[in-house]
């Protein structure tokens, strides 16, 4: 796509609108000096996305904002502006021939939409040697709206500074419709200086991790004498494997002599204790028999003795205790108590003497196990002493020693693996420190024979029929004339020649569909050539020149929108074709100048 300039107009409070309609094709804004036609080209540079504010003059003041409307496929866009600043506001709208639709703000500045409805949204431009980056819209100001310093300039067309690269860039892009994004890029000074400390360290690493390794140290002997060790200490686990598998069962019969002499020496333990406990009780038995019979004799003895009275007092016996205690028959009963308890005692121990004896043998069997058990163990371990002295004789090698040295010699192998590492990545690092001079190759063969075979076509149609070659410099955005490059020309054909790479530049890419904004403003393309003193050629007569050029702007229809400012005369029948917006410059007749009371000094 493409856009069309339809209006700029220029507000105020209680003042008139300023405006300028544009035509959909081609547009002559003529007039003398001092009519404000630079002053046009500034607003719209403002007005599609620039920085640089429009001058300010008395006729000027008052005013406060501008605003430019454009077409664009079937939406018409709306841009508004202070004249003092600001940021831009862009409305938009769908052309409906119905009923008109209300128009939506769009979130987004100016250069974008522009950047988007040029169809250069996404490509990439060199933005320097090693910088790439998105196209601008200050790419598209540069190479479409053309002031009047621009077309007289010596000065290259891409400009100068560090835009420069860019702008070449962006001018390939709209002659051929291809970008830079497959350029490789070279690589910055902030970058080969990240390269150099990385390659310091990698150099400092490296001298540092030699210091880890013998003098006379050899990557080849040291993983050979790895290996070996590898072998002995692997051949010394095989056996050291085998010797455990047939430990393994020997181990398992200690375990169960371990296990059955655990529970053999607790049984016996517990056994021997109740036996203990057995004894002592038969004791306290007979010691209970003791006591009875004692009792049971005393109360005998008690019985035969004849009651008398007290020997002190002479009181009788019936006087000194209670009657029922003379009585004959309870001491009787105490003894047959004590003969009863006395026999159950008896029989208890006659049970208790019983389990005694039982327990004394289980006691017996259980030390007879013990011995058993113990004599069976000692013989299991000795047979495992044997077993893990005869492994240890097998080897004459310690495995710890062998360990040890299988450390140091993988440390030594690893520090050769850094080494190399190292050495890769310092031979890398040097190669990519180097900044090679990169250079940009664009395929632009058939662009540039299409577009300097238009610019010829135009030059021809201009009045410069003498001109034999048109050849586009692609590298330097500019036209070879005749094997001259143009900036060798006088101002005026600088100026002419320029216009005309301009416009074969817009026929191409439109042709093409190629990105491009759609429309160029050229400012006094033809007003250093009407100089005298400043003209190349005489072989072109001045009139003819400007004659032709409005003739075949008067013709233009298309592809896109040519807006040219010029201060020639033009002859009055070409005039009615090209119906141009004439600035007099003087109050009273006709137009002054862009705004109602015209403009003094733009």
């Amino acid at each position: 796509m493409a856009i069309v300039l339809t209006r700029l107009a220029a507000t105020g409070s209680n003042l008139p609108t300023a405006e300028i309609i544009f035509a959909p094709n081609r547009n002559l804004i003529r007039g003398p000096s001092d009519t404000g036609k630079s002053y046009l080209r500034d607003c719209l540079w403002y007005m599609l996305g620039g920085d640089k504010l429009p001058k300010t003059f008395p006729e000027s003041e008052g005013y406060q904002s501008l605003s430019l409307t454009f077409l664009s496929g079937n939406c018409e866009f709306v841009v508004h502006r202070g004249l003092a600043g600001g940021a831009d506001a862009v409305f938009v709208r769908e052309i409906n021939t119905v009923a008109n639709v209300a128009a939506e703000r769009l979130d987004v500045n100016t250069g974008e939409l522009l950047v988007q409805l040029s169809g250069a949204k996404g490509k990439k431009v060199l933005r320097s040697t090693s910088e790439k980056g998105d196209i601008t819209g200050d790419d598209l100001r540069h190479w479409f709206l053309l002031s009047q310093p621009t077309v007289i300039s010596e000065d290259g067309t891409s400009g100068t500074g560090f835009s420069a690269t860019k702008h070449i860039s962006s001018f390939n892009l709209f002659l051929t419709g291809d970008d830079d994004a497959g350029i490789e890029l070279r690589k910055t000074t902030a970058e080969v200086e990240r390269i150099k400390g990385q390659l310091s360290s990698a150099e400092d690493g490296l001298k540092r991790i030699q210091v880890g390794l013998p003098g006379n140290a050899v990557r080849d002997d040291v993983a050979e004498a790895l290996e070996h060790v590898d072998t002995a200490l692997s051949a010394m686990s095989s056996h050291y494997e085998a010797r455990a598998s047939q430990l393994k069962e020997l181990r398992s019969q200690i375990t169960t002599a371990s296990e059955n002499l655990f529970q053999t020496t607790s049984a016996y333990g517990h056994s021997a204790s109740m036996v203990e406990r057995f004894q002592l009780l038969d004791k306290k038995y007979l010691s209970d028999l003791q006591r009875l019979g004692a009792s049971s004799e005393g109360i005998a003895f008690f019985q035969a003795l004849p009651e008398t009275p007290c020997p002190l007092c002479g009181t009788p016996i019936e006087q000194q205790v209670d009657l029922k205690e003379l009585n004959p028959g309870r001491p009787q009963r105490y003894r047959e108590a004590i003969a009863a308890e006395a026999e159950k005692i008896r029989i208890l121990r006659c049970g208790l003497l019983v389990s005694l004896e039982n327990e004394r043998g289980r006691v017996a069997a259980l030390k007879l196990s013990e011995a058993s058990y113990s004599q069976e163990l000692a013989t299991l371990q000795n047979h495992e002493i044997q077993q893990l002295t005869a492994i240890r004789l097998e080897f004459s090698g310690d495995p710890k020693t062998l360990a040890v040295r299988r450390s140091e010699l993988s440390a030594q192998l690893a520090i050769f693996d850094e080494m190399e590492r190292l050495n890769a990545e310092v031979d890398r690092l040097g190669k990519l420190k180097i900044r090679p001079h990169i250079r940009v190759n664009r395929e632009t063969g058939a662009a540039a024979l299409a577009v300097g075979k238009l610019a010829k076509a135009l030059l021809t149609e201009w009045g410069f029929t003498s001109v034999e070659t048109v050849v586009l410099d692609p590298a330097a955005c500019d036209l070879v004339i005749d094997g001259r490059a143009r900036l060798s020309y006088g101002a005026g054909k600088r100026a002419i020649f320029l216009t005309a790479m301009t416009v074969a530049m817009l026929h191409n890419s439109l042709e093409s569909n190629y990105p491009h904004l759609g429309v160029v403003v050229i400012d006094s393309p033809l007003k250093a050539y009407a100089d005298p003193t400043l003209t190349d050629s005489n072989d072109v007569a001045l009139s003819t020149v400007t004659d032709n050029f409005y003739d075949w702007l008067a013709k233009w229809e298309g592809p896109g929108q040519v807006v040219i400012l010029e201060n020639e005369e033009i002859r009055a029948e070409t005039a009615k074709v090209l119906k141009p917006i004439e600035f007099t410059g003087t109050r009273g007749s006709g137009r002054t100048g862009f705004y109602p009371e015209g403009i003094e000094g733009t």
